[in-house]
């Protein structure tokens, strides 16, 4: 760290580092905060970022443009280093190349589960091409005015909540259902019910209530919730799942 202290630069909840299709220049690590990356052609969300994390990677690159737009979810202590002095580093720590490149391939492979699963939610969505269903879904669909998002913790995913009712839970290959937010891959553990609780949004206001049959509880900030029973949710609450935790931005 001693070395990168004259590179560090604070940020502030909200900022935006760069944005996509702007030149890059610099190679960047988080210290401390969180940020998220995301497409401004159809604002799109693809991963969240936290401690350790890199991003810039576009500057290894001559005369290559940033192809994220990267905003601070919470204020952030940042690393930023200029192109040159990154080389001058990789070149006298053989370490600092392969974690930078580890990190990179970590950070890609999420983006690309994320895409594949968009991808695979098209598909289905084509398969069920009855307009009745189509009208239904236009119904229940937020106002794009409306910003609200969960970060998942154990991975760092980031879901942008598009619906008045979104059901939380793990997808069941037998019967074919997939809830809206599908945690299958972050509860390797199978703790989290299939349909196991539900965000909904009304009269201005998010809530989110416990399905029946999720038998290993939904706590809200600590507190344990009853079932059925519909608790506010407000930006910063955290929401724990059994044992998976995220947290709800707006």
């Amino acid at each position: 760290m001693e070395g990168f202290k004259k590179f560090i630069y604070e940020y502030s909840k909200g900022d935006i580092i760069f944005t996509e299709g702007d030149e890059q220049n610099n190679f960047y690590i988080i210290n401390t905060g969180r940020v998220q990356l995301k497409l401004n052609r159809n604002n799109l969300i693809l991963i969240a970022l936290g401690k350790g994390d890199f991003f810039g990677e576009e500057s290894l690159n001559n005369g290559q443009d940033a192809m994220f737009t990267v905003e601070v979810m919470e204020d952030a202590s940042i690393i930023k280093i200029p192109y040159p002095a990154l080389v001058e580093m990789m070149k006298k720590s053989r370490e600092i190349s392969l974690k930078i490149v580890k990190k990179l391939s970590e950070k890609n492979l999420k983006i690309l589960d994320y895409l594949f699963q968009m991808k695979e939610q098209d598909i289905t969505s084509s398969e069920q091409d009855v307009q009745p269903a189509v009208e239904e879904e236009s119904a229940d669909l937020l106002d794009p005015s409306i910003q609200a998002f969960l970060v998942i913790q154990r991975s760092n995913r980031v879901v942008q909540i598009t619906h008045k009712t979104t059901f939380l839970g793990r997808r069941d290959y037998t019967s074919g259902f997939t809830p809206d937010i599908d945690l299958t891959k972050e509860d390797e553990e199978k703790y989290i019910s299939r349909k196991h609780a539900k965000i909904q949004y009304s009269n201005d206001r998010f809530y989110i209530s416990e399905e029946a049959g999720a038998i290993n509880g939904t706590f809200l900030n600590g507190e344990k919730m009853k079932t059925g029973v519909k608790y506010e949710l407000n930006n910063e609450d955290e929401l724990t799942l059994c044992h998976l935790s995220c947290v709800f931005k707006a």
